[in-house]
């Protein structure tokens, strides 16, 4: 007698809609609004799913984190909709849309409208010609932008520039892996190494930007005898290169200098002339007649 074994049957397999979003995991942090770690402990271990599971150290890490997080504050957040002719509406979101549309006066530095909505289809232009327009890259292009803090529009602008150059370089590294012919590799490389110099470029136009225009020039002087040096900061107003040749004291290229006259290496100091007559030094000639 023989059983049968009956087949199973074989679901079929779910089919995901083309451009639906992977659902998203969301949690839920904690702030604890007391100084009391007790309290913020007590509060925590309601809160924080396997909060029993850390120990002591972790506990603590993670009210620090908690605490920080929450210093910085939420970053602006906009939400895009797809026009039906094409394009994208960008409209801020959260549960204030006075708090949202002043946190993106605050991210841009502006004091209008007009120069937020500028700077903000920059960025949906460049998104959008590489792809990646959708509200996850935008947002966090918004949250870089606000984490630097501009300054001034100035300072935003330049922001907007090193966010889309840094994608570019990257981007650029990226497809240099794949690169099955050697042109195309030559030509990612070189372009991804002149949008990495840029970008560093960027950081110090940024910096030079903060600074005001200030430099500190250090000269140093090295004595080579008695194996000591002499370091003199000076800060020079405007920004620019300082030149060997415009400074006086300057060390030369290579950092080094001849020693100042009547410096003594073992420390004796400079003889002091004294009242008393110098005595008279003999002729250094004889009157010895010379042989032949």
């Amino acid at each position: 007698m023989t059983e049968k074994s009956k087949a199973k049957r074989k679901q079929p397999a779910r089919k995901v809609k083309a451009g639906a979003q992977p659902q998203e995991r969301t949690v839920t942090i904690p702030f604890p609004d007391t100084d009391s770690e007790d309290e913020a402990n007590r509060i925590l271990a309601r809160d924080v799913p396997g909060w029993e599971k850390l120990d002591k150290d972790e506990r603590a890490e993670l009210l620090r984190l908690i605490r920080d997080h929450r210093k910085r504050g939420a970053p602006a957040k906009v939400k895009m909709t797809r026009k039906p002719d094409g394009g994208w509406s960008i409209e801020p979101t959260g549960k204030s849309e006075m708090l949202a549309l002043l946190k993106l006066h605050e991210t841009f530095s502006a004091n209008s409208i007009d120069p937020v909505n500028a700077r903000a289809n920059e960025l949906l232009k460049y998104l959008g010609s590489v792809g990646a327009d959708n509200e996850g890259r935008y947002n966090a292009a918004l949250s870089f932008i606000e984490s630097m803090k501009p300054q001034d529009q100035a300072e935003a602008l330049l922001l907007v520039q090193m966010y889309c150059t840094h994608d570019a370089a990257i981007r650029a590294l990226s497809q240099l892996g794949s690169a099955e012919w050697i042109p195309t590799a030559q030509t990612l490389g070189n372009l991804a190494t002149k949008l990495l110099g840029t970008s560093q470029r960027q950081m110090e136009t940024l910096a030079r930007m903060r600074r005001g225009g200030e430099q500190v020039v250090k000269h140093i002087h090295v004595d080579n005898r008695g194996g000591q040096a002499v370091i003199a900061e000076n800060v020079n107003q405007g920004g620019g290169t300082a030149k060997n040749e415009d400074q006086c004291h300057g060390a030369g290229i290579t950092g080094s200098g001849p020693a100042m006259l009547g410096h003594d290496a073992q420390g004796h100091g400079v003889p002091i002339p004294s009242r008393e007559r110098a005595e008279a030094v003999p002729y250094a000639r004889r009157d010895e007649p010379r042989r032949a």
